[in-house]
């Protein structure tokens, strides 16, 4: 039975009952569309159909640059960091001699990586009933939050993606996740050597330019506007909240001098053409928060006993307890790609009608709303996709 409207004094009207007790907005609640955070550094590839699952790139590197294979190459780059001794016999090799014969020989050096697509798809299923009987136009409702989710699943794809490269660098002494906040002193004095640091983002930065990674933006110029800052041409780095709230602290110079390094977005100068999802800028790199960045939780050094610090941990101090790492992603250009197959959308919505009469819908009162797609996600410099694991405060 309808809910009746009463009036002031709690009594029903006495032309009978009004079964419309409240307007309702039948559109409800849009949710906000997901930000494509990760997606939009990534480039596209295209596969042909019937050509299998596997998607195969090859590159060729200069033949005078250090093999990734190297064991100086981590640390030094491509060419950067070269003795005088090295460039010295490296010419020496390449000189020749009077009546040189077929000497000096070189090969190519050739990089072939691949991926393999995957495919996956979720559904909601509703009866005639919700049609008939709801207050929402729920089928609008429905689309929606598949939508949401199907984005949300391919961002996470890519994300975890992303995060699988070897480039790596770690806080303080960290050669590891495993090892972020080891041998920390319990008092919380060495907390901030396991933080994001302006050393650690310079590090970063160093390595990305010895890596001939391609800086994202260019630089914005001054304003007239007061407090605005000249940003200069930059990484695009990827962050959590608890990352930010970190970098909004970190302080440059000494006693008057002091001042803070990161520079918040609404502080750019003119011409600042935001990423999706930007927040500021430190150094050369404006970083970007993700509310869907993964934290690897309790997948850090174990947390002393005793320990009083500020680091962000999981667990029980003195039974498993163990430090929380971070990430900070620098998707330069190129770097990563997804394969999509020629012809096929990049999501595919599939919807029947519960009115519909099958063999498994006899009686026309089940229907569903679906989603599907496939995804194959491929690093294609690994060197130039650099992730950077610290702690971070709680």
């Amino acid at each position: 039975m309808a809910t009746t409207n009463v009036y002031g004094t709690g009594l029903n009207s006495t032309a009978g009952a009004n079964t419309i007790i409240h307007y309702y907005d039948r559109a409800g609640i849009k949710a906000a569309n997901r930000k494509n955070i990760y997606g939009q550094f990534v480039s596209r590839k295209e596969m042909p159909n019937k050509m299998g699952k596997t998607f195969k790139i090859s590159k060729f590197l200069h033949m005078y640059d250090r093999a990734l294979s190297d064991p100086d190459f981590a640390s030094k780059g491509y060419m950067t960091a070269r003795t005088a001794d090295e460039v010295s016999a490296a010419l020496t090799n390449a000189s020749l001699a009077e009546g040189a014969g077929a000497v000096n020989k070189r090969s190519l050096q050739k990089i072939t990586v691949e991926t393999s697509f995957a495919r996956y798809g979720e559904m909601i299923d509703y009866t005639d009933e919700v049609d008939l009987f709801s207050e929402d136009y729920i089928q609008v409702k429905y689309r929606e939050e598949l939508g949401e989710l199907a984005n949300s699943r391919m961002e996470d794809l890519i994300q975890l993606d992303m995060l699988g490269t070897g480039t790596v660098l770690y806080s303080g002494t960290a050669t590891s996740k495993a090892t972020i906040g080891d041998s920390i002193a319990t008092d919380g004095s060495e907390d901030a050597d396991w933080l994001v640091s302006y050393d650690l983002i310079r590090k970063a930065v160093r390595k990305l330019v010895r890596n001939r990674a391609k800086k994202n933006t260019t630089i914005v110029t001054g304003s007239t506007k007061i407090d605005t800052k000249t940003i200069a041409s930059s990484y695009y780095a990827i962050i959590d909240a608890d990352v930010k709230t970190d970098l909004e602290n970190i302080t440059r110079g000494t006693s008057y001098e002091k001042h803070y390094a990161y520079v918040p977005f609404h502080k750019y100068g003119d011409a600042a053409k935001a990423a999706d999802g930007e927040v500021g800028s430190m150094y050369e790199v404006r970083f970007i928060e993700s509310e869907s960045a993964v934290v690897y939780a309790g997948k850090g050094a174990t947390v002393p006993t005793g320990y009083v610090g500020s680091l962000a941990y999981t667990g029980t101090i003195g039974v498993d307890a163990k430090f929380d790492v971070h990430a900070i992603l620098f998707p330069t250009e190129n770097a990563f790609a997804t394969v999509g197959l020629k012809g096929q959308g990049k999501i595919k919505f599939n919807s029947k009608d519960p009115s519909i009469v099958e063999n498994v819908n006899p009686y026309g009162t089940a229907g569903f709303f679906s989603y599907n797609f496939w995804y194959a996600g491929i690093i294609l410099e690994e060197e130039k996709l650099l992730a950077v694991y610290c702690g971070a405060t709680n």
